[in-house]
């Protein structure tokens, strides 16, 4: 994520970004969608992916892991990637 990062699209509850890698100007697209449930459990569902290839070294996990811990902070749940089941992530 050296290489910085853009908003392309944020509208009701949907946030898309693409970050750029330092090295090689690689783009990674993330996308946020506010999800409202019944009984005030709302969420948020995060994707993040690489736009091409197979093997990103791990930055997508890295990246999910670090918005998870940053919404735990803040007393949000959130789960982030667990590389003892998503070994291949």
């Amino acid at each position: 994520d050296g290489g910085g990062f853009k908003i392309q699209e944020s509208k009701d509850g949907y946030i898309y970004v693409q970050y750029e890698a330092l090295k090689g100007g690689y783009i990674d697209d993330v996308e946020f969608a506010y999800i409202k449930g019944t009984g005030g459990e709302n969420s948020v569902q995060v994707r993040s992916s690489s736009r091409v290839g197979y093997l990103d070294f791990g930055v997508n996990a890295k990246r999910l892991n670090y918005i998870a811990k940053a919404l735990q902070a803040k007393g949000w749940k959130a789960e982030g990637v667990d590389f003892s089941t998503h070994q291949d992530y």
